[in-house]
C-alpha cells in the first residue's frame, strides 16, 4: 500500500490534510481531515481512509489495511485534485472545515487566479489579508458563495483599471488643490484611515476623488 498526503491548508491552529491510498496503479480513494497539527491531521486522514478501504473492501484478501507506522507518507505542499466537493451543511458548524477549504481552492482554480489576486479579492470584499486569518466560519461561508458567484475571470483587472484611472484623476486635483505629499497623506489618515492610496478599493477611491472635487469646488467658490 502506497500513501500520498497532500497539505490543503494551514495556519497557526488548524490544518487541512488530504491522503490518497493507491495499490500498484489502482486509486483505492481518498479522505480529507482537519487537526491542531499536519501530523495531526494525516493521521486523522489515514485513519477516515483505512475505515473506507475496510468498509469497501472486506471480500477482498488482497488490500491490507494501512499502518501509519510501517508507511511513511510523502508530504506534498500542493492543492488538492479532488473534482467533486460534497454539499455543504448550513444548519450547524462543523469541526472540520476542509470540505469548505477544498471548494474555494478549486473556485480559485476556476477563476485562474493567483495568491496575490485572491488577497486583493478577499480584502476587497471581507476585510482580511490572508485567508488563514479567516477564524468565523460564517465568514468561510460567505467567502465560498462570493466566488461561486464570480463568474467574471477578469474582474480583478478591471478594478485595477478603475483603481489606477482613479488614481490619475486624483492626481490631477491634488495639484489643482497645490497640497503636497504630506498634506495628501494626512487627508488620507483622517477620513480614511490609511496612509496611501494603493490601501484603498475602487469604492473608497471613488470617494476620496469626489471628496477632493468637494474641496476644489469650494475654492474656486471663494
Amino acid at each position: 500500500m502506497r500513501i500520498e498526503s497532500k497539505l490543503c491548508h494551514v495556519s497557526d491552529d488548524i490544518a487541512i490534510v488530504q491522503v490518497n491510498g493507491w495499490l500498484n496503479d489502482k486509486n483505492l480513494g481518498s479522505a480529507l481531515a482537519q487537526g491542531p497539527t499536519v501530523e495531526a491531521a494525516e493521521d486523522k486522514a489515514i485513519s477516515r481512509l483505512n475505515t473506507r478501504i475496510n468498509l469497501d473492501s472486506n471480500n477482498e484478501s488482497s488490500i491490507k489495511s494501512i499502518n501509519k507506522d510501517k508507511i511513511k507518507p510523502t508530504l506534498n505542499m500542493g492543492l488538492p485534485k479532488s473534482d467533486k466537493i460534497e454539499g455543504i451543511k448550513l444548519n450547524q458548524e462543523p469541526s472540520d472545515w476542509s470540505t469548505e477549504l477544498t471548494a474555494i481552492d478549486l473556485e480559485i482554480k476556476r477563476l485562474n487566479w493567483s495568491r496575490d489576486d485572491e488577497i486583493e479579492f478577499l480584502e476587497k470584499e471581507l476585510g482580511y489579508n490572508n485567508r488563514n486569518k479567516i477564524t468565523s466560519y460564517s465568514d468561510i461561508l460567505k467567502y465560498l458563495s462570493i466566488l461561486k458567484k464570480t463568474n467574471v475571470k477578469n474582474q480583478l483587472k478591471v478594478d485595477k483599471v478603475n483603481i489606477n484611472t482613479l488614481i490619475e484623476e486624483s492626481d490631477i486635483i491634488l495639484r489643482e488643490l497645490s497640497w503636497d505629499h504630506l498634506q495628501g497623506r494626512e487627508y488620507l489618515q483622517k477620513e480614511f484611515n490609511v496612509s496611501t492610496r494603493k490601501e484603498l478599493n475602487v469604492q473608497q477611491l471613488t470617494s476620496f476623488v469626489q471628496k477632493l472635487k468637494t474641496i476644489r469646488n469650494q475654492n474656486l467658490s471663494q
